[in-house]
């Protein structure tokens, strides 16, 4: 899977561990084909943000040629041209005295992802660096848990975002994996875990905790590291068969030691790996088929540009400011996205009426939210629904699907919404939500509520397994129990 690519690679990279390190403005679009950018620095700065991204994308698409790519919700970029324009849009990194200011913020909302980062950023600043680590690192991961049909191991999920974080895009050349000085910094001069100890840890250890995490992720980076640069991709094959093995459902620790070799063999390899000061990475060229000149622009209206900040004020959790930006949009003309925003601020303060209301507001006015279709249908889900209701929620889901075929929960809700109306289609919605999401757990209770209305109470049983072996967290260990009660139940008295 991975053969090909993990061992073809470049050795260039000498280290140095001290790398040197508003909203009244005129907001514009840029739409390339994979993302869209909203920046205030001008055209110029917001085509190249979206070409650095289109080639990010098409690297993973080289390395990864499994990966799924599209994402489950639309992906947001916000081009900030300075750091009063990054201050306002995440004033929480300027609050306490000392704080970091980054430059980069990465934010899932419920209804986009959204980067932020500000385009004043000089790539020659950061020699083989890229300056947005941290929220390239989300975004690699997010790609990772979509593209698997079950969570790899934490230090192997960590530890490939990390090498792909630090990905550096030039008008020539795309350089994948360059060496993090902060990581090898944590490496050589804190303490280290065990690999024995490193290889088996997952996100409930005790271990992965603040300071500690950091730590486990710069471990997690070298061992990966090493594994596929490592004695000029000797090793490449074999992580490749790891990872082979474990997508495939095999014993993580079983597939370590056959692939691998033990942890314990490694410990010293690793040790003398990350005291070294030149490290191999990837090069590719740029993918010369996207076009900064042909990404279409336009210029936002204050009404739109307003909306979106207050949609990532409420990603932040910045409450106070989201409403501030509502009203500002609102007072410069329709603003259908400030009701999707004001849906998000009742959501977050438990006013489910209220948030229906918003929805409703900005469905009836004509927003391009798929997330307001799809909130507008649960929230009308919220009590045992008519057959009339159902038919309302079943109209709403298509127009989410219609505006974003990818929104997994989007499918499930209107498979079980179809099912209860009677129609016979409704699993075939639900699997297109699995087939999107195979790591969540709420679409198999989905598939299995939908078989045992069928009858099908076998098929329904080995769905709740599937949940039962993906969920993560014991709230959703919880309602997969409770679903097997209710499943029990039905199997003796039936179910219409």
């Amino acid at each position: 899977m991975l053969k090909r690519v993990l061992i073809a690679m470049s050795f260039a990279s000498v280290i140095t561990l001290a790398a040197p390190c508003h909203a009244a403005d005129q907001w514009i679009e840029i739409k390339s084909p994979h993302f869209t950018v909203v920046s205030n620095a001008g055209v110029s700065p917001a085509r190249n943000l979206a070409w650095q991204m289109e080639q990010i994308r098409s690297a993973l698409a080289t390395i990864w040629p499994w990966a799924h790519l599209d994402l489950d919700r639309p992906f947001i970029v916000l081009g900030a041209k300075d750091e009063a324009s990054m201050k306002a849009l995440a004033p929480y990194y300027w609050e306490a005295k000392g704080s970091v200011h980054p430059t980069s913020v990465w934010v899932e909302g419920a209804d986009r992802y959204y980067l932020a980062v500000r385009t004043d950023v000089k790539g020659e600043d950061y020699r083989n660096l890229n300056p947005y680590l941290t929220s390239y690192f989300s975004y690699v991961s997010l790609i990772l848990s979509q593209s698997v049909p079950k969570p790899l191991p934490l230090w192997l999920h960590r530890g490939l975002a990390g090498v792909l974080s630090n990905t550096v895009t030039s008008d020539q050349q795309v350089q994948v994996g360059p060496p993090i000085p902060d990581y090898l910094r944590s490496i050589r001069e804190g303490p280290r875990f065990r690999l024995a100890e490193l290889v088996t840890m997952t996100a409930r250890s005790p271990a992965f905790r603040g300071d500690d995490m950091y730590r486990f992720d710069a471990q997690s980076w070298g061992l990966v590291h090493m594994l596929w640069f490592g004695d000029k991709g000797a090793h490449a094959a074999n992580l490749e068969h790891f990872i082979d093995a474990v997508v495939a459902g095999g014993d993580p620790d079983k597939a370590f030691r056959e692939s691998l070799g033990t942890p314990e063999a490694l410990e010293g390899p690793l040790n003398v790996y990350t005291s070294r000061n030149i490290f191999g990475f990837k090069d590719l060229q740029v993918d010369v088929s996207v076009k900064r000149d042909a990404f279409p622009s336009r210029p936002l209206t204050t009404p739109e540009s307003a909306s979106l900040r207050a949609l990532f004020h409420c990603a932040m959790n910045r409450l106070p400011d989201a409403r501030v930006a509502i009203d500002e949009a609102r007072k410069a003309g329709p603003a259908p996205e400030s009701y999707v925003a004001e849906g998000r601020l009742l959501d977050r303060g438990g006013k489910f009426d209220e948030a229906q209301a918003a929805y409703q507001h900005a469905v009836d006015e004509g927003t391009t939210s798929p997330f307001a279709y799809r909130r507008l249908a649960g929230l009308l889900w919220r009590h045992p629904p008519s057959h009339d209701d159902l038919t309302q929620i079943a109209k709403l889901l298509s127009k989410a699907i219609e505006l974003n075929n990818r929104d997994d929960y989007a499918y499930a809700m209107l498979g079980e919404a179809r099912s209860e109306l009677g129609e016979h289609d409704g699993m075939g919605f639900v699997r297109r939500s699995i087939s999107l999401a195979p790591q969540r757990a709420e679409h198999h209770l989905s598939a299995a509520r939908v078989l045992a209305r069928e009858r099908n109470f076998d098929g329904a049983d080995k769905e709740v397994q599937a949940a039962l072996a993906l969920a993560q967290s014991d709230e959703e260990r919880q309602r997969v129990r409770e679903f097997t009660q209710w499943l029990e139940a039905a199997r003796g008295r039936g179910v219409s």
